[in-house]
């Protein structure tokens, strides 16, 4: 017998697994309303918490829908979407997880590099007016991940290279999920934003070599800081 890794696995991430299981199973079908929040949890004695986590992963699956003051809904995904055992191996596995930031760091270093060399004067309005935007929301403490993972894309979408392009928009969902575990983490939401904002001049200067070192840098600390608590 062959020795395997140690795959280390939260409660939120085992909550996610039994729930997508009723799903997988038929126990829950299309258009059933989960039970509460309170009410799971004290089925699978967990917290809240734990079950709101579970809860978003499924949402960020495309498997369920949550709407404020209403109840869970199972959607109708296709069996692609609820059979992508990336996507869910990406949020519950940290193997593939780490995987995932191998090929990050295999493409988003160059990307930038491109995008410093190719990037249209329209390109940079368009990563510049996302960057106030960004700003803004977390001026007003509103969430921004969606901000944090939309301006790596613009950068690919930068670069005018097709294929590393469509990568980063297939994993633009997986990173607006991890996006979210900074929100409550003192001083994270301003450093992303700086560490864009030096990213981006880098960029609009032209400055490729030193923008692929920046963006290696940064996939790399966020990780190890912030994604690997």
């Amino acid at each position: 017998m062959d020795l395997q890794p140690i795959v280390r696995v939260t409660s939120a991430q085992t909550v996610a697994q039994q729930l997508l299981g009723m799903i997988r199973t038929g126990r829950w079908r299309v258009g059933d309303a989960l039970p509460s929040e309170k009410e799971l949890g004290e089925t699978l004695g967990v917290g809240r918490s734990t079950v709101r986590e579970a809860l978003q992963n499924l949402v960020a699956l495309n498997v369920v829908e949550a709407s404020a003051g209403h109840r869970t809904v199972v959607k109708s995904p296709t069996p692609a979407e609820i059979f992508r055992t990336d996507v869910l191996g990406f949020l519950i596995n940290d193997t593939l997880a780490s995987e995932l930031l191998e090929a990050r760091m295999m493409i988003e270093p160059d990307c930038v590099r491109l995008a410093a060399e190719r990037a249209t004067d329209d390109d940079l309005a368009s990563i510049a007016l996302l960057l106030e935007e960004h700003k803004e929301r977390h001026l007003a403490n509103r969430p921004v991940a969606e901000y944090g993972a939309l301006f790596h894309i613009k950068l690919a979408e930068a670069s005018h290279n097709r294929v590393a392009s469509s990568f980063m928009a297939s994993i633009l969902h997986l990173m607006k999920e991890r996006g979210r575990r900074i929100d409550d983490i003192p001083n994270a939401r301003q450093k992303e934003i700086d560490d864009h904002c030096a990213l981006f001049q880098l960029v609009k200067n032209r400055k490729g070599k030193e923008a692929a070192n920046k963006m290696r840098e940064h996939i790399i600390e966020w990780s190890n800081t912030y994604f690997d608590q």
